[in-house]
């Protein structure tokens, strides 16, 4: 449970950083792309191209895919929070607890598996609506398909899901 706040302080900046790019804010010219950067640390270093995007819009879709990686990142170290706290996958999925702990695990299988373009891979008992008290999540025929944050309700809902987890 240590690095859940880490994972998700990391999709806020994330986020951040794609909210600033999209406002003009944050440029290709004040990342220093274009110039020869070399990265150092301890016995590591790095020699970045001098020119990593090909235009503004390919620094968006970097950053686009960042959000996407640590939200990917948030989901999966929410689930290993699940298994630090000894909580089993519930079968069948009865109980306001059941819901929360399923689609958790759920969204966690969509990055696992591929955390650039996660996809819906889901045995058929988790596919159904899941009951979060506030709201519900159908996820009954998105089995096979690319995930979208719709599908969960908006891409706000981890942070719910992981407040209703840990209480954090």
């Amino acid at each position: 449970m240590k690095f859940v706040m880490t994972a998700f302080t990391n999709l806020d900046l994330a986020l951040k950083l794609l909210a600033v790019a999209e406002d003009g804010q944050l440029t290709r010219a004040s990342i220093k792309d274009g110039e020869p950067i070399t990265w150092q640390s301890g016995k590591s270093l790095v020699v970045l191209p001098d020119q990593s995007f090909s235009s503004d819009d390919d620094f968006i879709l970097a950053l686009q895919n960042n959000v996407t990686i640590a939200f990917g990142a948030a989901a999966i170290t929410l689930n290993v929070c699940r298994e630090e706290m000894g909580i089993k996958l519930p079968d069948p999925i009865d109980s306001a607890q059941d819901h929360l702990v399923a689609l958790i695990y759920q969204i966690r299988n969509c990055f696992a598996h591929d955390i650039a373009e996660p996809t819906w891979v889901m045995a058929q008992r988790y596919q159904r609506v899941y009951d979060l008290g506030y709201k519900q999540i159908d996820l009954s025929n998105v089995n096979g398909r690319p995930f979208e944050y719709d599908d969960i309700g908006g891409l706000d809902t981890l942070a719910v899901l992981r407040q209703r987890m840990i209480g954090q």
